[in-house]
């Protein structure tokens, strides 16, 4: 578990000029677990099941798989959004699932990442979450 938080880290790097110290100083604060491991530790959290979840997600099961056996090292945002939204897990969770997925994370400043986070918060389905991304004008997860 880390110890400090992501702003008193941003803090740490805006005061320092040299960039080694605070590496080192801050080595055991940076994730290096592979995101099928993430996506693992999620399902036996909440007790969930592959099978269910990747149906609600409208991927490729084949493909959903690979990427729960990290076969699939990178998939896409949407595809792991649709991941997400599918588990039903918390909008920190999510983050975390982007973040280690090296894809941008949901920013609210963004229509389209707002409509997300709406559903995520609310717990949308996948299709929904579509059918409010279309009616807005915005990009289905595809």
């Amino acid at each position: 578990m880390h110890k400090r938080s992501t702003d008193e880290l941003l803090k740490q790097l805006e005061q320092g000029k040299d960039l080694a110290p605070y590496l080192e100083e801050n080595k055991g604060e940076f994730e290096k677990i592979p995101l099928c491991y993430a996506l693992a530790e999620l399902l036996d959290r909440y007790g969930l099941r592959k099978a269910p979840f990747i149906s609600a997600s409208g991927l490729d099961k084949a493909y959903a798989y690979q990427i729960f056996d990290g076969k699939k090292t990178a998939p896409s945002r949407d595809k792991l959004l649709a991941i997400c939204l599918a588990m039903g897990i918390t909008l920190p969770e999510t983050q975390r699932v982007l973040r280690l997925g090296h894809v941008g994370q949901l920013h609210p400043r963004n229509i389209r990442d707002s409509v997300i986070i709406h559903s995520i918060l609310h717990h949308v389905s996948v299709q929904d979450t579509n059918d409010l991304l279309y009616d807005l004008g915005k990009e289905i997860l595809d």
